[in-house]
């Protein structure tokens, strides 16, 4: 792509993220950001065809920029015998966290309202980014060999969902602390993240209170003639 081009179409990414983040997905049109980036809807159908396509690229650029560096932790991970829990949790969460740096704030909040977004493009690319955290459950196992798969992924997901959230609230954690919280120190927050998560992880089994539901078997009937 001409360099031209390749610059509208960031100014026109960067624009949607920008909107994206400071009103909500799903309240930002295709005119709201042609306004933003300066130029006109026909050339923003140009390069992204859709809104839905719009927000998916965004999704994915940004990941593109974290992707190697989470990559190579998990490699090195996986070389290891008995990984530690923490080392496994930083993989995942260590390179969202240059998301925190002030020129990347909008792209931090861009992917906490994605998560809980209706849009079909972004929930379908970040559905397929979680059959990926298969690869984080596996390794958590072999660290944690006393508990179930189950319980791992329990843990994992609630460890994520509540980073996720101060990602999204920050300064309603300042606002509770009155001022002795500052979620928006890159560095402290995931020190925090980590700690809290390796806490979580060494908590001693669930004791389920019922056995556990086995899963469905699906059945494809057969049509009559």
């Amino acid at each position: 792509m001409p360099t031209s081009r390749r610059n509208t179409a960031d100014a026109i990414l960067d624009a949607a993220e920008r909107l994206c983040a400071a009103r909500g997905i799903e309240a930002v049109s295709i005119r709201d950001v042609a306004a933003e980036a300066g130029v006109a809807i026909a050339v923003i159908y140009h390069h992204y065809k859709s809104k839905g396509n719009l927000l998916r690229m965004i999704l994915r650029t940004r990941f593109d920029e974290i992707k190697d560096e989470h990559l190579e932790l998990l490699r090195r991970l996986d070389d290891q015998k008995s990984p530690s829990v923490i080392d496994i949790v930083r993989a995942l969460l260590e390179p969202l966290s240059h998301w925190h740096r002030p020129e990347r704030r909008a792209a931090l909040q861009f992917y906490a309202l994605a998560l809980v977004s209706q849009v079909r493009e972004l929930k379908d690319d970040l559905d397929a980014g979680v059959l990926r955290l298969r690869r984080i459950v596996d390794l958590l196992q072999r660290a944690l060999p006393h508990l179930t798969r189950e319980d791992i992924c329990w843990r994992l997901h609630f460890t994520m969902k509540i980073t996720h959230q101060n990602d999204l609230d920050m300064e309603r954690l300042g606002m509770m602390s009155e001022g002795l919280c500052h979620g928006d120190d890159r560095e402290e927050a995931l020190a925090r993240a980590l700690a809290y998560a390796e806490a979580a992880f060494s908590a001693p089994p669930f004791a389920a209170s019922k056995p556990p539901r086995r899963r469905r078997k699906t059945t494809t009937r057969r049509r009559t003639p």
